[in-house]
């Protein structure tokens, strides 16, 4: 039986990937921050752009916010290869077993191996960081052929083109109702993925940072609606 998880050098390139990403926007806000409140120009064109940075802002800490919610799930989780399964592991969650028998597909995407069975439907997805990654796949594509999928999951992509088309539009837009309501379907949206958030990370106990960065976004998409409607 081996365990393998994210450890040494995967954790701290992550850790400043982290801080170099979470800085840069942060960055980005205090500047159009800045623009809107000191600045002396008080013309459409300025506004409009310290509006649209603020837009951008927004969309990257929700990204962001996303990004570091999977990655602290899968800091918690271990991945155990033993001659007849794979298990996943993780703290206050069920285990999720997948015989080598039951494999149903093993492809590679967007920096992951997903492991699928069939009947009964069951998923493991494991990170290119975990440490042994290689030895993972090389041992299940014993079972199955590995196959390489790139892209976003149907409801994910579907969700992420939706947020950008109304966040596009809110910024954009000279009608006041169709600012109205592409501001009420970003909302939406921006609700979905607190939702996702919530339940990949309620039951671990040490997750107040993601809860600080996600109420951060929320107060930056709100004070970017405020200025957007009163600029009307």
């Amino acid at each position: 039986m081996e365990e393998f998880k994210i450890e040494g050098s995967a954790l701290r390139r992550e850790a400043r990937s982290s801080a170099f990403l979470w800085g840069s926007v942060f960055l980005l806000m205090v500047v159009a921050v800045l623009f809107v409140v000191l600045g002396e120009h008080k013309s459409s064109d300025a506004d409009m752009f310290a509006i649209t940075v603020l837009g951008v802002g927004v969309a990257a800490s929700i990204i962001l916010v996303c990004r570091e919610a999977l990655h602290y799930a899968f800091r918690q989780m271990v991945f155990v290869l033993t001659g007849k399964e794979i298990i996943r592991r993780r703290k206050g969650y069920s285990e999720v077993r997948i015989a080598f028998s039951e494999i149903e597909n093993l492809s590679e995407e967007l920096g992951y191996l997903i492991v699928e069975s069939d009947e009964p439907r069951k998923k493991i997805a494991i990170p290119y960081s975990v440490s042994g990654y290689e030895a993972i796949r090389t041992e299940l594509s014993k079972y199955c052929q590995l196959s390489a999928r790139v892209g976003l999951s149907l409801k994910g992509a579907a969700l992420l083109a939706t947020s950008l088309a109304s966040w596009t539009a809110f910024l954009r837009s000279t009608d006041a109702r169709v600012v109205i309501a592409a501001g009420g379907i970003a909302l939406i949206t921006l609700a979905f993925g607190s939702r996702h958030l919530w339940k990949l990370l309620r039951s671990d106990s040490n997750r107040s940072l993601f809860w600080v960065s996600l109420a951060f976004a929320w107060l930056i998409a709100f004070l970017l609606m405020y200025l957007r409607i009163t600029g009307f």
